[in-house]
């Protein structure tokens, strides 16, 4: 998943109860590593803070009357464009 990138080590603290269990789970082989567990919650939640942080720039722009026009604009251009292909393309 993520063997490309540049990465860094860093010290995190985080309860011993969590890390027993994914060390249960590493060892039980239902996740691959407890680093691959971690790295992959800090993914989802970078993902789920990523959505949030969409979905308010969407409702701000919601707000604004120059892009709602820009919007409504491309709409209306593009209105009839897939009208001109017949069939599967």
């Amino acid at each position: 998943m993520m063997n490309s990138i540049e990465t860094t080590r860093i010290t995190a603290t985080l309860p011993v109860s969590f890390i027993d269990e994914l060390k249960a789970l590493a060892n039980s082989k239902q996740i691959p590593s407890v680093n691959f567990a971690i790295r992959q919650a800090v993914d989802d939640y970078l993902a789920q803070a990523r959505r949030k942080q969409y979905d308010a720039m969407m409702k701000e722009a919601a707000r604004d009357e120059a892009f709602i026009s820009r919007t409504s604009k491309c709409d209306e251009d593009f209105a009839f464009a897939d009208g001109e292909v017949q069939g599967e393309w």
